[in-house]
């Protein structure tokens, strides 16, 4: 695996402790997890190699299926990513098949400028794309006070800027929780490191339980995430897997424009 560039900082993530066994998941998991070899990245290696992934191609095509259990049942939420550095992006969010009709949310930035429609409310912004603060890249700063910043923007907090942009991810989520490599498998064809965080102490406050526990696959090639699972105790909560990847695709401009009727309401 390529060495990470010297400018990666990550803080140092606690040491493996023990792990709860996992649970039977009703969904497909990575298959036939083969132990770390000696050459295996250590987790530290690892999260930094991670937080290069969007340097690692110039254009991506993906989609996103993200599956959460809660007491009101199962919901499924599709997100379809087109992105070419540097700036263009679109994220189309398609909600629960159950949803009405047309629930769907589309965001397009060309890096100056983001252009929303959302389907439900029938309506459509535009505004420039929110500035980032002066100095929080500054070299004279710890590494957990350090903010990354994308080369191309994505929804902020969302699932899809985890998966492409997952320095954030590592640096508060991963690294307050036990965790531990558990070796490399297959996945949709592509080879990944598979990754167990145990009672990560970030999260919600109903999620927010020492029997909490994550899985995740890390494509070996690019350092994006590929699978996420959130598990309470023996019950999977969540279940959220990259099912199409397409790296460096043709992504011509046409793919980057949004199109709304002259009778759709504008916010701004």
């Amino acid at each position: 695996m390529a060495q990470p560039p010297e400018r990666s900082a990550l803080p140092v993530p606690a040491a493996p402790a023990g792990l709860p066994a996992p649970a039977p998941a009703p969904v497909p998991a990575p298959s036939l997890v083969v132990a770390p070899t000696p050459e295996a990245p250590t987790l530290g290696d690892l999260f930094a190699f991670m937080r290069e992934a969007e340097l690692r191609f110039q254009s991506l095509r993906l989609r996103l299926v993200d599956r959460v259990e809660s007491a009101a049942g199962t919901s499924t939420t599709t997100y379809e990513l087109w992105l070419r550095h540097p700036g263009m992006a679109k994220v189309v969010t398609r909600f629960d098949s159950a949803a009405p009709r047309g629930a769907s949310r589309v965001w397009v930035s060309d890096g100056q400028e983001v252009r929303t429609y959302d389907a439900r409310s029938g309506a459509t912004s535009q505004r420039p794309l929110r500035p980032r603060p002066s100095g929080i890249t500054a070299a004279d700063l710890p590494s957990f006070a350090q903010v990354y910043v994308p080369r191309t923007s994505l929804p902020a907090e969302s699932l899809v800027d985890t998966f492409v942009h997952p320095h954030g991810f590592c640096r508060n989520v991963l690294v307050t929780a036990d965790l531990a490599l558990l070796g490399t498998a297959r996945l949709r064809g592509r080879e990944v490191y598979v990754v167990r965080a145990a009672h990560p102490r970030t999260a919600e406050v109903l999620q927010d339980r020492p029997d909490r526990w994550l899985e995740l696959a890390v494509d070996r090639a690019s350092g994006l995430i590929l699978l996420l699972e959130e598990h309470v105790a023996d019950r999977l909560t969540r279940h959220a897997e990259v099912t199409d990847l397409d790296l460096d695709p043709a992504l011509g401009d046409e793919v980057f424009q949004l199109h709304v009727s002259a009778d759709v309401r504008r916010l701004f």
